[in-house]
This record gives C-alpha cells, structure tokens and sequence, in this order.
C-alpha cells in the first residue's frame, strides 16, 4: 500500500509555481509540500523545450529518488507543455500538469467562447492551450498573447504600480479590442497579477487561474487513489528549495510572503545540475 503521508512534490522555473502552492494549501490544507524552483535556468519560457523537458526530468527525478513524494505536481505551463506527456510515461507516481483543466474551465464558462490566452513564449508557440481548448469547442474563437516580461516582474517582486500597468496594457490591448469574454492566466507567474489585469480586462472579463483549477484536479485524483493525507494531528511541513538562491529578490520574499499567507518564507538551496553536488545530502 502506498504511504499517503508522504509529501506532494512541486516544480517550476522559478517562485510563480508558489501560486498553484497556495491553491494546494488551500484545498488540501493536511498536505505538505516540496517545492523545487529552478531559478538557475530561469525563465524557462524561451527555451527550447527539449532542454526544458531535461530540466524537468531532472527535477522529477530528485524529488522522488531523493524526497521521497508521492505525486508530482509541474507548478508550470512552459514545463507542462514540454515534458507531462514524457514524464507520465516514464515514471509510475501520479504527475499532473496545468494545462487541461484550465482549458475545460474556459470552454465551461466562456459565453461566446471568445477565448485568449497569455503566457510565456514556450507556452503560447507550443500550441497546447490552444489545441486543448479546440479538442473541447472546434468552433471556439482563440486569441494568444505572450507576456513574457511579467515573468521577470514577478520574480523582482514587482505585483502593481506604473511599470507592471503600462507593461500590462501593451500586451492586453489586442485582446481587449477582440472582445474576449475569458483570459486564461497561461502562466504560474501572472495569478500574483490578477488584481491589475482584472481591472484592466474589465468586468466583462472571467479570469481563469490554472493553479486553482490544477489544485482541484490534484485533490480529486488523490481522493479516489485513497493517497490523500489520513492524519490531521501534525501541522504540515512545507519545505521551498531553489536551485539558485541569489536570483530571488528580497522584495519578492516580503510580497510573495503575504501573497502565500505564511509567516515565514525561506528557500534552502540545492542546486541538483551542479556536476559537484552530492546527492546523499539531500535525503
């Protein structure tokens, strides 16, 4: 029988994977969580996606060999896109990815399936948001926006004011003059950026956060394998690890504090692509 005590494992280019973290905390408030950021090959958006699809293997690799987790969650859509269908091959624990379900909300609640999407470069060029949601609607009217300059907004801790504004409004313009009536946050970055980009959008505009949508797909799938948490009486550990600590900003640290709602925000470093690191170490 599975150990459905152990810990849920995260991974993400750099800290915009703690948005699906919080959705989890959320939801599955027993459960702890291993969090892996990869800010040394940050940002994974205008890679190329078999590198990206190493990365993830890599990491995937770490946290079930060496932390010991029961499922994986790819707290990213640039990752997603390049490595879940690999991955779900290649390795037997649960992994799950952020693109479908948010794909099925959109088609769900969009009225006139006017529906864009933003995210990174990789993830707007491979397609796999679009041809998610034309798998669910044939007929649905698609727009795709990539931003990537809130990657790099978010992990300098920069969530509001006029630098983050101006930038928004050139990258949201041709889809507010197209009329969407849903926006899918196509990247773990952009949910630290909801209240800008609602406002922006208008009111006439469903945002759609995929880290919710995955934090609810994780549940029910863990629920009917029976590898939730059983035991309630310990609170639960939540461990973040970086592969490179120096390219997270205090500011960020401050903000995305508040943002998760913890007291405390600290990442260890374990830089598991250094030729020199010692793999024993981290058990």
């Amino acid at each position: 029988m599975e150990d459905s005590s152990r810990a849920i494992g995260l991974l993400d280019s750099g800290v915009g994977g703690l948005t699906v973290a919080r959705e989890i905390f959320r939801l599955l408030p027993k459960e702890d969580i291993i969090y892996y950021g990869d800010t040394l090959h940050l940002p994974y958006g205008p890679k190329d996606l078999n590198l990206v699809r190493e990365y993830v293997e890599k990491i995937i690799k770490y946290l079930i060999n060496k932390k010991n987790v029961k499922a994986v969650v790819i707290a990213c859509n640039t990752a997603t896109s390049a490595a879940l269908d690999h991955v779900q091959k290649k390795f037997e624990i649960p992994i799950f990815g952020m693109i479908k379900s948010a794909a099925l909300k959109a088609v769900d609640i969009s009225a006139r399936q006017k529906i864009a999407v933003i995210g990174t470069e990789g993830t707007v060029n491979s397609f796999a948001y679009q041809n998610e949601i034309l798998n669910l609607n044939n007929r649905a009217e698609l727009y795709a926006e990539a931003c990537p300059k809130f990657v790099d907004l978010v992990e300098q801790g920069k969530f509001d004011g006029a630098e983050v504004e101006k930038t928004a409004r050139n990258y949201l313009l041709p889809l507010i003059e197209a009329e969407v009536d849903s926006l899918i946050l196509g990247c773990t970055h952009f949910p630290y950026l909801s209240p800008l980009l609602s406002e922006i959008m208008g009111s006439r505009v469903t945002l759609i956060n995929p880290a919710h949508e995955m934090a609810v797909e994780v549940r029910d799938n863990l629920t009917e394998i029976d590898l939730l948490k059983k035991s309630s009486l310990e609170h639960p550990r939540h461990r973040f690890i970086v592969s490179d600590r120096s390219r997270i900003s205090r500011r960020f640290l401050e903000h995305g504090r508040k943002f998760l709602g913890l007291e405390v925000l600290n990442f260890k470093e374990e830089n598991i692509f250094s030729k020199e690191y010692n793999w024993e170490e981290s058990i």
